[in-house]
């Protein structure tokens, strides 16, 4: 009777334990487990049945796997978006079954599939999809690499919306011309650009000589603040934030000369061993580019720029004399009249990570009332930080 009651009990305690386990194997959602795949630095592997959808798009150096579904309760429904980065020296393979063609490129977007499997390990990932029955299919992708420095990010995709801050969302592409990512996307000090380039200039007031070969310069910091719309995959709208240095430098007989409140062009005295003579303008700027890529790597863009012109200043250095009677000069002025909005148009050809640039302003740098006329050109190249 002992061993009877014993045997009752014992057995009591199995079920209870496992209905336990299955009660908080139920509570584990997709969100959970994805995010823990992604955290493990170990060999590991994720399988998701029956998913809603799912889309694999080609990224740089990888593959971006978004998979939708819902659960049997509202809280597990899930929108993930993993993104698997390989470094090093890669390979890639991809075996298909069922007769279909995957333009990964593109992306490839499966709406009836049994299930998926994700597998990662140091050296190697690999992206499994599958359907059975007589119009199943079968897709596996796997990438291997002579490095252990490949690395896997994820995000909920439950928004439409990217907010993108430095350090943080390590998960963006930004080594690709378009981004497989939300419609919109707001970035702050997260998507940087440093251009330099040469500056020229157009339409020019008698007596000016300011040309690419002066060695004039333009630096150019953009997308401190960024605004993207991406209505299409690779075409996007973008809205940047960011300042400008113009150096409008001229050589020759002549120079920028203060006079009356009024800036004009004059001759150097007589004699005068040359050095410079240039006008610098400060701006904050507004960028409004749409760009079109053709592939991962090749883009352009054009678009309006608006600078804000809130400082410009004019330097002459000169020398007259030689010997115990030289003497040098130096003419400096920070009120010159600038006009305080001009507009340049832009247009950029992309082979990432270099933009080539070339800018053309159809409005005056100088208020004409008090300032000789000209109007700006630049080219040069921009990289991003």
């Amino acid at each position: 009777m002992k061993k009877v009651l014993l045997t009752i009990i014992m057995l009591a305690g199995i079920i209870s334990a496992q209905a336990q386990t299955e009660k908080s194997d139920r509570r584990i959602d997709i969100n959970a487990l994805a995010k823990q795949y992604v955290k493990s630095n170990e060999d590991v592997t994720l399988k998701i049945l029956s998913p809603d959808k799912v889309l694999i798009t080609e990224c740089k150096d990888g593959y971006t796997i978004e998979v939708k579904g819902k659960g049997e309760e509202r809280w597990k429904d899930y929108d993930i978006k993993i993104t698997h980065i390989i470094s090093g020296s890669s390979e890639t393979h991809m075996t298909t079954a069922g007769g279909k063609e995957y333009d990964l490129e593109r992306g490839a977007l499966f709406l009836d599939a049994d299930r998926i499997v994700l597998r990662k390990a140091p050296q190697q990932n690999s992206i499994l999809v599958i359907k059975q029955g007589d119009d199943g299919y079968r897709l596996k992708i796997e990438q291997k690499s002579s490095s252990k420095e490949s690395r896997t990010a994820y995000r909920e995709t439950d928004t439409s919306w990217d907010f993108n801050i430095p350090f943080k969302n390590v998960g963006k592409e930004k080594t690709s011309v378009y981004r497989p990512q939300s419609r919109f996307s707001l970035n702050i000090l997260s998507d940087l650009e440093f251009g330099m380039g040469l500056v020229s200039a157009h339409s020019q007031a008698d007596g000016m000589d300011v040309g690419f070969d002066n060695a004039g310069w333009e630096f150019i910091l953009n997308n401190i603040i960024n605004w993207e719309y991406r209505p299409f995959k690779r075409t996007y709208l973008s809205l940047g934030f960011g300042v400008d240095w113009r150096n409008y430098r001229m050589k020759g007989d002549n120079r920028f000369l203060k006079e009356d409140n009024k800036l004009i062009v004059a001759p150097y005295p007589d004699g005068a061993d040359v050095n410079f003579s240039r006008v610098k303008v400060f701006s904050m700027t507004l960028e409004l580019m749409l760009r079109q890529g053709f592939n991962k790597h090749v883009a352009i863009e054009v678009g309006p720029v608006v600078n804000f012109n809130t400082h410009a200043s004019i330097k002459t250095r000169y020398s007259t004399g030689k010997g115990k009677d030289k003497e040098r000069f130096k003419e400096t002025s920070s009120n010159i009249h600038q006009k305080p909005v001009t507009v340049d148009f832009k247009a950029g050809l992309i082979i990432n990570p270099i933009e080539f640039y070339f800018k053309y302003s159809p409005t005056n740098t100088l208020d004409t009332d008090y300032g000789p006329e000209f109007k700006s050109m630049s080219a040069g190249i921009i990289i991003g930080l």
